[in-house]
This record gives structure tokens, sequence and C-alpha cells, in this order.
């Protein structure tokens, strides 16, 4: 039964996200815990946001802004080894904080402009979403929210932003399974949400065209400043 649900929340997390781009991952996330064990939820995690960002991308690859992506991986792979280092050390009670500090100050104030170098800027957001999220599980709004500052359409919005999610959750699954986390326990759970996840992209990915792109880009900027504020909440109370 809990496999069932998990695989249904999947289906609409993804869809909306298809729609606007993020938000899923958070949902979902917050979902899991009491569905499957403390130490599987950021794994299992990855491997459907992993199919979720994947075939959303794929399926407007045309979309796509290549030119951040690069700088992102370097950034991601970089981030990922070292939060495999540090996973089991650090105190990650604060860390929710320092995200949503960040979404806050990228929807809302000027952003990070690292001598105003696209590739410098675009490395050091992949590395702290890939390396935070390897802490934390869902960091998608930190990417989103500074290619929401670059003014970027909304369909090129929501697909590099999938994008730098593939990238994150791949890099966090290899960093996993080298840490020795065994997937294959939970294969058919994996399986499953993969499925659901894959086609609720395909579903939102044709119902984002029908959304106005003014009202798009309202909903998303209410929306990363309601998952900021509750990051704050949860951490603070």
């Amino acid at each position: 039964m809990n496999e069932l649900v998990l695989i249904l929340i999947s289906f609409f997390t993804s869809m909306g996200t298809a729609v606007l781009g993020l938000g899923g991952g958070l949902i979902l996330i917050a979902c899991m815990p009491g569905l499957v064990p403390p130490v599987a939820i950021i794994p299992v995690h990855s491997v459907a946001q992993l199919a979720s960002n994947f075939s959303r991308a794929a399926f407007d690859f045309k979309s796509i802004r290549w030119e951040y992506g690069l700088s992102f991986f370097m950034g991601s792979l970089l981030g990922g080894i070292l939060a495999a280092q540090l996973a089991v050390q650090i105190n990650l009670d604060y860390i929710p904080l320092f995200i949503a500090a960040f979404i806050l100050f990228n929807v809302w104030g000027s952003g990070i402009d690292i001598g105003k170098k696209l590739k410098g800027e675009f490395f050091t957001i992949g590395f702290l979403q890939t390396a935070l999220g390897m802490l934390v599980g869902a960091t998608g709004p930190m990417g989103h929210s500074t290619l929401i500052r670059k003014q970027v359409e909304k369909d090129q919005l929501v697909v590099t932003s999938a994008l730098f999610m593939t990238i994150t959750h791949a890099i966090k699954i290899s960093m996993f399974m080298f840490l020795g986390f065994s997937f294959f326990q939970y294969w058919a759970l994996c399986l499953g949400m993969a499925v659901a996840v894959i086609a609720g992209s395909y579903i939102g990915t044709h119902m984002r065209r029908r959304v106005p792109d003014r009202h798009f880009r309202i909903v998303l900027k209410l929306l990363l400043t309601i998952l900021a504020v509750r990051m704050i909440y949860n951490t603070v109370l």
C-alpha cells in the first residue's frame, strides 16, 4: 500500500513540475517519511527525480539552454564528490535555512553575480545544488530561481531546470552507490515511481503550453517563496 501511494504521488508531483518547473520534488520528499525507511528517502527520491527530470528535458529538448549546462555539470560533479566525503560528518539541521535564503535572494533580490561571468555563476549553482542535494534531498529551486533572474522564456526555464536536475540526481545516485547504498532492495518501488513520473512529465509538458507566460511567472515566484518560507518554518520550529 505504501508503494502504491508513493507511485500515485510521484505521478501528480511530476505532472505539476512539468507545468510550473519545480515544487514536485519538494512535495514528494515531504511525503516519503513513514512510507520508506529514513536511510532510503533521499536515494529513492533521487531515482524518481532523475526519471522525472530526464523525461521532462527529453520531451522538449529543443528549449534547453545548453550554454548553461557544461559549467553546471562541472560544479555538480565537484559538489557531489565533496558532499559524499562530508555526508556523515556534518550537522544537517540548518542547511535548509541556507537553501531558503538563497531562493529568496534570487527571486526577490539581485541574485548571485560572480564578476558577471556566466560560467562562474552556474558552476557555483551546480556545486551548491548537488552538494546540498546529497544532504537534504530536494534543491531544485536553487537553479530554478537563478534561471528566473536570467529572464529566460517559460519553456526554456522549465526544461533547462530539468537538465540541471537530471545532472544533479545522476551524480547523487552515483555517489550513493559509491557509499554502498543498495538500490536493488527498492527496485520495484523505483521502477513504479519512474514510470509514474515519466507519464506525469508527458501530460504536464502538454498542459504547460496552455499557461500564459505572465501568469506562469507570478505563480512561479509565489510558489518559490512559499517553499522557501516553509523550509525556514520547518527548520526553526
